[in-house]
């Protein structure tokens, strides 16, 4: 069953209606007292008034006023039991206690409550001695074991109230963190996701100025060789001709991956076998070699490691087909409960760790997996291949 008007718990709000119940209280019972006595009680109903007046809102700023506010309320109480006592209004110690709360530290907080408890046993000290001496001897144990409740009761009314208003600010004072936390984390992974757009930009534009540039240098210098040896030595000015192409086509072929590197992604509702097939079949269409595939999945791979192991692949896919030569290459992929793992492996010509690498690909790789807090792993030598692998946990992610 639903509501209409969905009901919002507020403790702030129930402080301040408690405040107001205890008010409408006292206030009836002086109309009560006022009208056994045929008089109106205009005193305690002024008091009254005024203590629900200055509830309505709370000073802020110097402390002197914040002092001030409260001297006030604690001598209109004060006032009230001395023009006419009536029993429960002592009680009313209590929402200055609530309101000192707000107002003050945990020092000047204790400091109010002593204060109210000292008051609260100068009225009690006051109603013993107007009523002690009508209370039969038989009653008088009865009666002092009901003062003394009575007092316990007050004093133990006010560390609840204390305890109970303190948690209450705490938690409203981490609800506010926690807002500002989500706030800047939000912030925070907007940064991230331009910063990675940034670099994947980056790598990409490095990766056309060396290797597309490369070949669209190269194919001018052909074809202005072709231009000045074709009325000398067409025969060789053909051979330049066919190099020319070659270059052509190449730099097509590396436009295309390019397009292809800013343009794809995994969709959401694309698995992680169909993702790494497609890079797969890529491949294959490129190179006209077919890379051996191995997948086992036994859970839900989440989006955020999907994503990464389809750029690793992607990116090592496309340096193999760059730079390695290769005849072979596997692939290896296996998700358990706790952790996702890769293998690419080729055969292909390898390069030294050691030697100064320019592009950004396999620098990408070792960023994707940090930001998830993983393993990544190159083996590599000159003439035996290269063996790239990553394992990255699941846990981190619940």
């Amino acid at each position: 069953m639903s509501l209409l008007f969905p009901i919002r718990p507020n403790p702030f709000r129930f402080l301040l209606y408690t405040e107001w119940v205890m008010l409408t209280c006292c206030g009836s019972l002086a109309v009560i007292e006022g009208l056994e006595r045929r008089s109106i009680p205009v005193q305690h109903v002024l008091i009254l008034v005024l203590l629900g007046l200055m509830g309505l809102r709370l000073p802020s700023g110097h402390a002197w006023v914040k002092v001030l506010y409260t001297a006030i309320a604690i001598i209109l109480i004060f006032s009230g039991t001395v023009l006419g006592y009536l029993h429960i209004l002592p009680t009313l110690y209590l929402i200055v206690v609530i309101r000192s709360c707000f107002l003050f530290e945990s020092l000047g907080r204790l400091v109010v409550a002593g204060l109210c408890f000292i008051l609260f046993l100068v009225h009690q000290v006051q109603y013993l001695q107007s009523v002690i001496l009508v209370v039969p001897p038989t009653q008088q144990q009865q009666f002092w074991m009901h003062q003394l409740a009575e007092i316990l009761m007050f004093a133990l009314g006010l560390f609840l109230v204390l305890q109970l208003v303190n948690i209450l600010l705490v938690e409203q004072k981490t609800r506010k963190h926690l807002t500002v936390a989500h706030e800047q984390l939000q912030q925070y992974a907007l940064q991230i996701e331009d910063l990675a757009a940034v670099q994947e930009r980056n790598r990409i534009a490095r990766d056309i100025h060396d290797s597309l540039g490369h070949a669209l240098t190269a194919l001018n210098v052909q074809i202005q060789t072709v231009v000045r040896l074709w009325s000398v030595d067409p025969t060789s000015a053909e051979s330049f001709l066919t190099q020319a192409q070659r270059l052509g086509e190449m730099a097509m072929k590396e436009v295309r991956q390019s397009v292809s590197a800013l343009r794809e992604d995994v969709r959401e509702d694309q698995p992680l076998e169909e993702a790494i097939a497609s890079l797969v079949e890529d491949f294959r269409q490129s190179t006209g070699l077919s890379p051996s595939t191995k997948i086992t999945l036994k859970v839900i791979v989440p989006l955020p490691i999907v994503k990464t192991l389809y750029r690793i692949v992607q990116e090592a896919l496309t340096n193999i087909c760059k730079y390695a030569q290769a005849t072979e290459v596997k692939i290896q992929l296996v998700a358990t409960n706790d952790i996702v793992s890769i293998l690419v492996k080729d055969n292909g010509r390898g390069f030294s760790l050691n030697e100064k690498r320019t592009g950004f690909g396999i620098t990408g790789m070792q960023e994707r997996v940090a930001a998830l807090e993983g393993y990544f792993h190159l083996e590599t030598e000159p003439g035996s291949g290269c063996r790239i692998t990553v394992e990255l946990p699941l846990r981190s992610l619940d």
